[in-house]
């Protein structure tokens, strides 16, 4: 059995840190697109709410919104796996969360001018996903055709 040498071993090491970011990459873009699925929910609860909705649909969208927070958390945990393994590759700062005092108000103090801005904050939420995505998906196709 030949032994590889130096050379060898280290393209070896670097195509496994390639695999590993990949799949990293991968499961990130799942949760990702998990997130972005949650925060279009939100935004049609967001309409119901400013349409005359109640207390249960603006629980229903900050449920919505914090079940995106929880994806997106989950994202950055896989990133930060495809980060450590690429070199070159900054973190990405990703948050979706609409803030506990706009949260509060929306919820305590109901009207449209509250919906409003929550319903701002989940499309910034969305486009920050939205980019979040088309990044990731950007570098790990690079990655594949290495």
């Amino acid at each position: 059995m030949a032994l590889l040498g130096a050379h060898g071993e280290e393209r070896m090491d670097s195509n496994a840190r390639m695999g590993e970011a990949i799949r990293a990459a991968n499961e990130a873009l799942e949760h990702l697109g998990r997130a972005a699925d949650l925060l279009d929910d939100a935004s049609r609860w967001g309409v119901v709410d400013m349409l005359g909705g109640n207390m249960v649909t603006t629980l229903l969208k900050h449920r919505k919104v914090d079940d995106a927070q929880d994806e997106v958390n989950a994202a950055k945990r896989a990133l930060q796996l495809f980060v450590g393994r690429i070199e070159g590759i900054d973190g990405v700062g990703l948050n979706v969360e609409l803030g506990g005092v706009l949260q509060f108000f929306d919820i305590f103090c109901d009207n449209i001018i509250n919906d409003l801005f929550a319903q701002r904050r989940i499309k910034e939420s969305q486009r920050r996903v939205d980019e979040a995505i088309a990044e990731v998906t950007r570098v790990r196709d690079q990655l594949c055709r290495m």
